[in-house]
């Protein structure tokens, strides 16, 4: 193969391989999310080896009611260093994990959940 072609197919081979925001989410802070919601933002920011990832997510009022009742239960563990916590408007979450900032805002009253993961 002609190295022009091998670049060619390389690059084409790694455009758009990313594992979703979806998936990432539920791997990243332990359970899915509900399948009842709008995706409103879903964006991907690369900077080398540095990226931030915002996914952001409008939840029914059935998916948020079951939600809240998920997450109450990991409110306040401090056993944990990673852990939920009561925010303004609902809930928050933060952990880092090898150099990766792990991030969930969850505003119960607007039913949005915002989450974001940034390497540095």
């Amino acid at each position: 193969m002609r190295p022009p072609t091998l670049i060619f197919i390389l690059f084409c081979v790694s455009c758009g391989i990313r594992t979703s925001s979806e998936d990432r989410f539920k791997a990243n802070i332990g359970f899915a999310l509900p399948t009842d919601k709008k995706v409103l933002k879903d964006d991907f920011y690369d900077m080398a080896q540095d990226y931030e990832l915002v996914y952001m997510i409008e939840l029914s009022t059935r998916s948020n009611k079951e939600l809240i009742n998920q997450i109450k239960p990991y409110v306040g563990n401090k056993g944990k260093e990673c852990n939920w916590s009561l925010s303004e408007n609902g809930f928050k979450y933060q952990c880092e994990k090898d150099l990766i900032l792990y991030q969930v805002n969850y505003d119960t009253l607007a039913r949005r959940i915002i989450y974001s993961e940034l390497a540095d």
